[in-house]
């Protein structure tokens, strides 16, 4: 909202785009309290309402790249599992970047094909100021899967150089 109001005097045209994308990312997970489980289709959705206020805010400095597996769409996830990663990838990561950054989701079937693969890896600059965290968003996501799945679902962070692996 911070980021609205800045620019409804300096560009009241992306103000507008920005509030109608927002409005478009609330509507859409409103009604997602009352669900268990949503498809990987509609979660990868959110995250592109949610990247397309993000993208208004950083223009070109953000890059999204996305290597889905077509098969597991209709995989069943937790609503909002991978949002938060995506935040926090652009929050931690491009937000910090002058040059602007990249965001890579991939998801696939793992080699056994009984278990899906989901990563999400970004850049970030390891000099910049380490922001006040609260650690909402991972502990969050990794008590989730823990609550939903439990022993049968993995989570793991990596930070390594300029680049930051969950």
């Amino acid at each position: 909202l911070h980021s609205i109001s800045a620019l409804t005097s300096s560009d009241p045209k992306r103000a507008r785009e920005m509030c109608i994308a927002l409005a478009d990312f609330l509507r859409a997970t409103l009604g997602l309290g009352e669900k268990a489980l949503i498809p990987l289709e509609e979660e990868l959705s959110l995250i592109h309402s949610f990247l397309a206020v993000e993208k208004i805010r950083f223009g070109a400095r953000l890059q999204m790249e996305e290597q889905i597996d077509p098969g597991i769409l209709d995989c069943m996830v937790p609503p909002l599992i991978l949002q938060p990663l995506v935040e926090n990838a652009v929050v931690h990561g491009i937000a910090n970047l002058t040059e602007g950054g990249w965001i890579h989701l991939r998801a696939v079937h793992d080699s056994n094909d009984s278990n899906v693969s989901i990563e999400v890896e970004n850049s970030f600059d390891p000099e910049a100021p380490a922001r006040r965290k609260s650690g909402v968003g991972l502990a969050n996501v990794r008590q989730r899967l823990d609550t939903r799945y439990g022993s049968s679902a993995s989570f793991s962070v990596d930070k390594n150089g300029e680049r930051f692996h969950v």
